[in-house]
C-alpha cells in the first residue's frame, strides 16, 4: 500500500547536456593524445609505488612530484620552470572560532598558475608555497597545471576551458588526487573549516572517473580504492548507470555533432 511513496524515475548522474560535455570531450581528448592508449594508461595512486617521494615539506618535494606527473603525461620535465607564492590560507575570526578557507579558484591568488607565453623555452607554472604542507594538494595542483601545458601550451586549445583542463588531470590518470582534493572538510580543537581545488563538482568528478573506468572496460577498477568515501559512492553510482546503460554513453544527437 506504500508503493506510491517509491519513485519510478530512473537514477541518472547529471543532466545530459553535462553528461554529453564529459563525453564529447573525453572522446576529444583520445583523439588528440592517442599514445599511450587509454587503456594503457598509468593510473597514479597515493602509494609509495607510484609517489617514492620522502615527504618534508620542502620545494625539493615539488620537483621530484613535477617529475613524476611530466613521465606520465608525456612532458619534458626540463622544460617546466616551477616557481613559488606566498598565499596560503585566510582566517575568519567568528569569536567563538576560527574558519578558515582557500582563495577562490577563479581568483588570481590560486593555488597554482599557468603562465601562456613560453619563455626561453621553458613552460612557467607557480605554486602557492602552502601546497607543501599538503601532498595530495600539491599532486592535484601540479596536474592541474600540467594539464594546461598539455591543452594550451601544445596548442590543442586556442581559449582556456578550466573544466575541460580538470576533466585532462582524469585522462593523464591524476583523477584521484583532483576528486579527492576537489572538497576536504577538517574539524581541529580551536577552529574548523574546508578546502576546495578545482572547477568541477563533486558529483562531475565522480562522472568523469566513471566515464574513464568506462572506457577502459574497468568493472570494478582496482583503484577505486583510493577515492574518498564521498567520491567512491558516487563514482559507484556513475559507473553501475554507465553498465545498465551502456547503449545511451556516447550518443549523441545529430545537432550536437
Amino acid at each position: 500500500m506504500f508503493n506510491f511513496l517509491k519513485s519510478n524515475k530512473k537514477y541518472e548522474p547529471l543532466d545530459k547536456e553535462l553528461r554529453k560535455y564529459f563525453e564529447n570531450n573525453f572522446l576529444w581528448l583520445m583523439q588528440e593524445f592517442p599514445e599511450p592508449k587509454i587503456e594503457e594508461r598509468k593510473i597514479l595512486t597515493p602509494r609509495a609505488s607510484d609517489f617514492p617521494v620522502k615527504w618534508n615539506k620542502n620545494r625539493e618535494n615539488a620537483i621530484d612530484v613535477l617529475k613524476i606527473i611530466c613521465n606520465n603525461m608525456q612532458l619534458d620535465p626540463n622544460e617546466i620552470k616551477l616557481d613559488f607564492y606566498d598565499n596560503g590560507l585566510k582566517e575568519i575570526d567568528t569569536g567563538a572560532s576560527v574558519i578558515f578557507t582557500e582563495q577562490d579558484p577563479d581568483s588570481p591568488e590560486a593555488a597554482g598558475l599557468y603562465h601562456h607565453e613560453k619563455v626561453d623555452g621553458k613552460y612557467s607554472i607557480s605554486l602557492d608555497e602552502a601546497l607543501l604542507e599538503r601532498p595530495d594538494s600539491l599532486i592535484a595542483t601540479i596536474a592541474h597545471e600540467l594539464s594546461h601545458v598539455k591543452l594550451l601550451g601544445e596548442k590543442k586549445l586556442e581559449q582556456n576551458d578550466e573544466m575541460l583542463t580538470d576533466l585532462a588531470a582524469v585522462f593523464f590518470g591524476l583523477g584521484i588526487f583532483n576528486a579527492n582534493c576537489a572538497f576536504q572538510f577538517y574539524n581541529q580543537v580551536d577552529r574548523w573549516g574546508h578546502s576546495s581545488l578545482g572547477y568541477l563538482k563533486i558529483d562531475e568528478w565522480a562522472y568523469a572517473l566513471a566515464l574513464f573506468a568506462f572506457i577502459r572496460h574497468e568493472d570494478e577498477p582496482e583503484w577505486k580504492q583510493f577515492l574518498s568515501a564521498t567520491i567512491k559512492s558516487d563514482f559507484e553510482k556513475c559507473l553501475s548507470y554507465m553498465i545498465k546503460n551502456e547503449e545511451e554513453i556516447f550518443k549523441f544527437d545529430d545537432e550536437n555533432l
